[in-house]
């Protein structure tokens, strides 16, 4: 089962996030799927788009910025992994990428995303993980949700080459972009 730890994020974080309130009715439109709630109400508690120790950006509704607006890189994101699969690179596995399966973008830390995995037929609450380095060379999959996922960075519990550092600092650093 997938948790909710947007909560426990935002107790991590410093200084404290002023909450608000997103409308995510057109974006969910623009990318044809509903976006799952423990983001929603991670992105509320931090106020949309920010960043997490000056590195882990998360992607808002409806965002004043092109760069941060969240149909806006799902579409981008969309976009190349269809010229990557049209120009023939083999680096796409196949079970991200066939019987319907998408990959929604939702955060980045530099040039390497994360990705809800979404199946045909499974619920948004229930979608996993994926984070795909900046040369596509390592994909990491966890069946949890993006909230744990973000927590577990940021305690330490999880832990990648191209992370290696930047999550350290306590209490973490919290901006609004």
């Amino acid at each position: 089962m997938m948790r909710d730890l947007s909560a426990e994020i935002i107790d991590l974080l410093s200084p404290r996030p002023v909450p608000s309130e997103w409308r995510w009715e057109r974006a969910e439109s623009e990318i044809g799927a509903r976006v799952p709630q423990d983001y929603k109400a991670l992105v509320a508690g931090l106020g949309g788009a920010s960043i997490l120790d000056d590195c882990l950006c998360l992607f808002e509704p409806d965002s004043r910025e092109t760069h941060m607006d969240f149909a806006n890189l799902v579409a981008e994101r969309d976009s190349a992994w269809r010229r990557i699969k049209d120009r023939g690179f083999r680096v796409l596995p196949e079970k991200y990428f066939s019987e319907g399966n998408r990959l929604i973008a939702f955060a980045l830390v530099e040039a390497n995303y994360f990705y809800w995995i979404a199946r045909p037929g499974q619920p948004e609450d229930q979608w996993g993980v994926l984070i795909v380095d900046a040369d596509l060379e390592d994909w990491y999959e966890f069946d949890m949700s993006a909230t744990e996922c973000i927590y577990n960075l940021l305690v330490g519990r999880i832990e990648f080459p191209v992370f290696e550092g930047l999550f350290s600092r306590s209490p973490h650093a919290y901006s609004r972009l």
